[in-house]
């Protein structure tokens, strides 16, 4: 099921602070068999983790504006579940 677009852009930012391997575009395969991202090789990227215990999270992004709604806290407006400036206040003031 394809994610809104916001809600790709938060899930590569956290990869990113998290240190993870990110791989953020087009998917295609070449015609020796090979998935590229991008022109970056999925297959190389893997192989630098092989042998070790991975989670490996792939999605669609949806196309189109999301519904923007506006936060009853700080009148913000917002596409995904929550307010993305009231979650980095809560983050910045409780942690992750």
């Amino acid at each position: 099921m394809p994610i809104s677009r916001h809600e790709a852009r938060e899930l590569t930012s956290r990869g990113y602070e998290m240190r993870a391997t990110v791989l953020n575009g087009t998917l295609c395969r070449q015609q020796d068999g090979t998935w590229v991202v991008d022109e970056r090789s999925v297959d190389e990227s893997l192989q630098a983790l092989e042998g070790q215990q991975v989670i490996l999270v792939v999605s669609a992004i949806q196309e189109g504006a999301g519904r923007a709604r506006v936060c009853p806290v700080c009148g913000s407006e917002y596409d995904g579940y929550e307010c993305t400036h009231c979650r980095q206040v809560r983050r910045r003031l409780r942690g992750p």
